[in-house]
């Protein structure tokens, strides 16, 4: 059954484009439902929750995208990209620090926005959470460098220790 709707997302979503276009003449919303096609791939997949935590950054694009040429609030739209990290604090069931991070400074973000009147302004803090997580909390595999090893062996060894940890799951 999977195969046979994975098949026919191709045609639902141009059938989709054309009565956006043609009937409500929202060519510019249309085009997003060509998105259902890799939704529709990874979600029909194995593992679903894992699929749909790592596709909710291309379905948080599409709706905001269709709130934004549907309805023209952009403004408030740009909430619905809070689902991404919400959707993995779900899934995972676990915070760690990098995670942390990220929850404090949307957190900064919201505070600075509803008590100054500065959302235009203080997203630059989102920088922050890049620069935090490298500096204080890098990532396994996120550096390496040249001594007695060879750069292929090197490769090999981060190669296998990713496929191992995703083996975990």
């Amino acid at each position: 059954m999977n195969k046979r709707i994975l098949a026919v997302v191709p045609l639902i979503s141009l059938m989709l484009f054309l009565i956006s276009g043609l009937y409500y003449e929202k060519w510019d919303l249309g085009w997003t439902f060509f998105l259902l096609i890799p939704i529709s791939s990874i979600l029909l997949s194995t593992k679903p929750w894992k699929k749909f935590s790592e596709m909710m950054p291309l379905i948080a694009l599409m709706v905001f995208l269709w709130i934004g040429f549907g309805t023209g609030f952009w403004h408030p739209g740009w909430v619905v990209f809070l689902l991404i990290p919400i959707v993995n604090l779900i899934v995972e069931k676990k915070i760690n620090a990098r995670k942390m991070v990220g929850i404090v400074v949307v957190a900064a973000y919201i505070t600075l926005g509803f008590i100054f009147d500065e959302w235009d302004r203080a997203w630059i803090i989102f920088f922050l959470i890049p620069i935090i997580n490298t500096i204080f909390f890098p990532q396994k595999n996120a550096y390496f460098s040249f001594n007695k090893e060879t750069f292929k062996s090197k490769i090999s060894k981060i190669i296998i220790n990713q496929e191992e940890d995703k083996d975990d799951f």
